[in-house]
C-alpha cells in the first residue's frame, strides 16, 4: 500500500463508518499526517447526501433522507462530540476554576447523554434538516469538507485538554497547510462542476473555529469532542449560508 493510500485509509477509518484495513503498526505521526486528507474524506461524506438531494421527492422528506445518510456515513461520531460538548460546556461553574475544568472534562468522557446534550442534538439536526430542504444539492459537497478542515485546525491550534484521549493522540504539528491547500482545490472543483460558489464555505470556516475557541476556553484545551463539535458548527453555518435568503 502506497503512503498516500495508507493515509487516505487512516483518514477514512477515522471519520466514517468505513473500516479500511491498514497493515502494520500505525504510529501517532502517521495519524497526524493523515489529517491532510480530511477535506477529501469530507467530500466523500458529502457526496451521498448530495445525491439524495437530487431525488424527485418533496423537499422535507428529501432533506430528511439526505440528513440520515449524512449521519450514517459518519457513524454519528461528530454528532456525539457535539452532544458531549453541550453537556460539558453548560455545566454550572464551581467556586474553584480548576475544579470546574476537571468537572467539565469528566462530563466530556461520560457516555451518558444529559439534558443539554439532548437539546443540542435535536436543535442541530433540526437546523440542518431545515437548511437541506432549501439549499442546493451541492451544499453537502461544500459543508462536509469545510467541517473536516475545521477539525484539523482545532487539532493544530489548541493544546490537548488532557493527557489521554484523541486530542492527546493527535497533539503535534498536524499538516494544516496541506489540508488548507486540498480544501481550496476541492471547493474550486465543486464550483466548476456544480456552479455553486465556495463563498458559503467561508462562513463555515469562520464559525467552526469560533466555536472551537469558546469550547477550548471552557475545557482548557481541545479534545476529540471539541474537534467534532467545531466540524458540526462549520457544516451548519455553511448550509445556512447557502439558503436563498430573501427569496
Amino acid at each position: 500500500m502506497s503512503r498516500l493510500l495508507r493515509l487516505l485509509a487512516l483518514a477514512t477509518g477515522m471519520l466514517t463508518v468505513l473500516r479500511v484495513r491498514v497493515p502494520g503498526r500505525v504510529p501517532a505521526e502517521e495519524l497526524r499526517a493523515s489529517t491532510a486528507l480530511y477535506p477529501l474524506v469530507g467530500l466523500g461524506v458529502g457526496a451521498l447526501p448530495g445525491l439524495a438531494l437530487l431525488l424527485p421527492l418533496p423537499p422535507l422528506p428529501r432533506a430528511a433522507l439526505a440528513l440520515a445518510l449524512w449521519v450514517v456515513m459518519t457513524g454519528a461520531l461528530h454528532l456525539d462530540g457535539w452532544a458531549d460538548c453541550c453537556d460539558a460546556a453548560f455545566a454550572p461553574a464551581l467556586p474553584d476554576p480548576m475544579a470546574t475544568r476537571e468537572r467539565r472534562l469528566r462530563i466530556l468522557k461520560d457516555p451518558h447523554l444529559g439534558t443539554f446534550g439532548a437539546v443540542g442534538v435535536v436543535l442541530l439536526l433540526l437546523a440542518k434538516w431545515s437548511a437541506l430542504a432549501y439549499a442546493p444539492a451541492a451544499a453537502p459537497l461544500l459543508a462536509a469538507p469545510a467541517g473536516r478542515w475545521c477539525m484539523v485546525l482545532t487539532l493544530r491550534a489548541f493544546p490537548p485538554a488532557r493527557e489521554d484521549g484523541l486530542g492527546a493522540t493527535f497533539a503535534g504539528p498536524v499538516p494544516l497547510g496541506a489540508a488548507t491547500a486540498l480544501l481550496g482545490v476541492l471547493l474550486v472543483a465543486t464550483w466548476a462542476m456544480t456552479g455553486t460558489g465556495p463563498w458559503a464555505a467561508l462562513v463555515g470556516l469562520g464559525a467552526g473555529p469560533a466555536a472551537a475557541v469558546l469550547l477550548a476556553r471552557r475545557f482548557g484545551g481541545a479534545t476529540g469532542d471539541v474537534s467534532g463539535a467545531a466540524g458540526e458548527v462549520a457544516e451548519l453555518a455553511t448550509l445556512w449560508a447557502l439558503l436563498p435568503w430573501g427569496a
